[in-house]
C-alpha cells in the first residue's frame, strides 16, 4: 500500500521530537476513523462503511536500556511506565497500552529491549472517533516494531487489524486464546479502518473474516464536518455496560435462533446467510420485542441502508443519500437505543444548518456526529451548526469541538518493518 504523507504530519513529528528529544528515525502515524454507516453491525456479522480520519496520533519510538514500556503523552504532559514484569495500568487510559503489552508478551514473548514511545494526538478523547483503538494500534505497532520479533502470524494488514481488535475486546484470534481485554465486547471495525483504509475513499468492510467488499471515492465537492456533542462516549463504567448490552442483544438473537433450529450461528450475519433462514421462524424463536428490534435494526442497516448509501456516494446522488442516512439515525434511536438527547439535537441542528446528511457514529451514548457538507459552504455551516446546537445546549455548544475531515491515509511507519513487509506481500499477490 503506497501511502503519501502530508507535510503537516512531518511538522507534528518535529514537534514531538523537539519536546521529547526522540529522533524522527522511527515515526508512526495512526489515524482515527469515521464510521459513516453500519451502526453496531461489525461484531454482529455485518458490514460497515468507514474511512480513516485526517486526525490521529503522531508518535516517535526508540529503545531504552530498561525492561519496560514508557509512554509519554505530549498533549497531556503525562508519562507512564509499564514494567514488562508487571504491566499493570496506572490510569484509566493506560488500560489500553497495558492490554496490548500483556497480550503481545503472552503470545510472542517479551520485547528484546525497553521501548520509549512518545505520542501526540489531535483526536478528541471519547468522541466516537476511535481514539482508544488508535492508541491500541499505535502501541501495537511500536511494540512489534521495536521488539525484534522474528516470527509473527500476520500475512496482511487485515490480519493485524483483527488481532488489534481482539486485544481490545479480549476475543480469541485464530488459535491465540483471548483474555479480558479492556472490557468492551466490540469487533474490529475501528482497527480495520485505521489500518486498511485508502486516502480519498470510503470502504465497505465485512469482518468475519475481514474483507474489503467495495471502495467508493468521495466527491471532491463535499467533505465531512465532525462535531462533538460534549458528552463523552466513554467505554468505562455504566457506559461500558450500555455498549456491551447492544453486543449482548445481538448475540442473544443468534443464540435463540440457533437453539430453535438445533444449529449453531455465531452471529446474526451468519444466521441471515443460512440457506433456510426465514423471518417467521426467527420471530417464533424471539418473543422479546427488545431483541426483535435489535434484529430489525441490524437487518435494515445491512440489507438496505448500506447498499443504498454506497450507491449514492458512488454517483454523488445526495438526494438519495440524505433520506437513507436519516433512516439509519432513526433506527439507532428507536431500535438500537444508543442515542441520547444531545446527539439527537446535534443531528437535528446539522440538518437545519444545511447538511446533505448527518449521523451520530461510534459506540453511542454520547460522542460525535458527522455532517456531509459542500466544501464551499463549510465555514458558514460550522457557524450555523454551533448556533443551532446552542439553542438546545448552550453550555455544551460553547466548548464544542468542530473538525473538518475527509477520508485520510491509513496507519504508516517510517522505517521498514511489519507494515512495509505486509504491504510488499500484498503488492506481490
Amino acid at each position: 500500500m503506497n501511502v503519501s504523507i502530508p507535510d503537516s504530519l512531518f511538522a507534528r513529528f518535529d514537534h514531538v521530537s523537539s519536546v521529547t528529544g526522540i529522533s524522527r528515525d522511527h515515526a508512526i502515524w495512526v489515524p482515527g476513523r469515521i464510521e459513516v454507516l453500519g451502526k453496531h453491525t461489525d461484531y454482529a456479522g455485518g458490514e460497515s462503511l468507514t474511512c480513516a480520519s485526517t486526525h490521529g496520533i503522531a508518535a516517535l519510538v526508540e529503545s531504552h536500556g530498561g525492561a519496560s514500556l514508557i509512554i509519554e503523552d505530549v498533549s497531556r504532559n503525562q508519562r507512564v511506565e509499564l514494567p514488562y514484569a508487571a504491566p499493570s495500568p496506572k490510569a484509566s487510559w493506560t488500560r489500553y497500552p497495558a492490554a496490548v503489552l500483556q497480550r503481545v508478551m503472552r503470545h510472542f514473548g517479551k520485547p528484546s529491549a525497553g521501548i520509549r514511545l512518545a505520542i501526540q494526538s489531535d483526536l478528541p478523547s471519547a468522541s466516537g472517533m476511535s481514539s482508544s483503538s488508535a492508541l491500541v494500534a499505535t502501541v501495537l505497532l511500536a511494540v512489534l516494531g521495536e521488539g525484534e520479533y522474528e516470527e509473527l502470524p500476520f500475512a496482511t494488514r487485515a490480519d493485524l487489524a483483527g488481532f488489534a481488535g481482539a486485544i481490545e475486546s479480549g476475543a480469541d484470534w485464530n488459535d491465540l486464546p483471548g483474555d479480558d481485554g479492556v472490557g468492551t465486547r466490540g469487533g474490529s471495525q475501528d482497527h480495520t479502518a485505521i489500518l486498511c483504509a485508502k486516502k480519498g475513499m470510503l470502504s465497505l468492510f465485512g469482518y468475519h473474516p475481514i474483507t474489503c467488499h467495495e471502495r467508493v471515492a468521495l466527491s471532491d465537492s463535499v467533505g465531512f464536518v465532525i462535531a462533538g456533542s460534549g458528552v463523552k462516549a466513554r467505554k468505562t463504567g455504566e457506559a461500558k455496560d450500555l455498549y456491551n448490552r447492544a453486543s449482548k442483544r445481538a448475540r442473544e438473537v443468534a443464540r435463540l435462533y440457533s437453539e430453535d433450529l438445533d444449529e449453531h450461528y455465531p452471529n446474526m450475519g451468519a444466521m441471515m446467510a443460512a440457506p433456510h433462514f426465514d423471518l417467521e421462524s426467527l420471530r417464533w424463536a424471539i418473543t422479546d420485542d427488545d431483541l426483535w428490534d435489535r434484529f430489525r435494526q441490524f437487518e435494515r442497516e445491512v440489507d438496505h441502508v448500506l447498499p443504498t448509501a454506497v450507491r449514492a456516494f458512488a454517483s454523488s446522488d445526495w438526494t438519495e443519500l440524505g433520506p437513507v442516512v436519516a433512516e439509519s439515525q432513526q433506527m439507532a434511536q428507536d431500535w438500537l437505543r444508543n442515542q441520547i438527547p444531545e446527539t439527537k439535537a446535534l443531528v437535528a441542528a446539522a440538518k437545519n444548518a444545511g447538511a446533505i446528511a448527518a449521523s451520530s457514529f461510534g459506540a453511542g451514548f454520547g460522542g460525535a456526529v458527522w455532517a456531509l457538507v459542500t466544501r464551499d459552504a463549510q465555514d458558514r455551516f460550522k457557524r450555523d451548526w454551533q448556533t443551532g446546537y446552542a439553542a438546545s445546549y448552550p453550555d455544551l455548544a460553547r466548548d464544542m469541538v468542530i473538525l473538518d475531515d475527509e477520508p485520510g491515509i491509513p496507519a504508516w511507519t517510517s522505517t521498514p518493518g511489519l507494515l512495509s513487509r505486509l504491504d510488499s506481500q500484498a503488492a506481490r499477490r
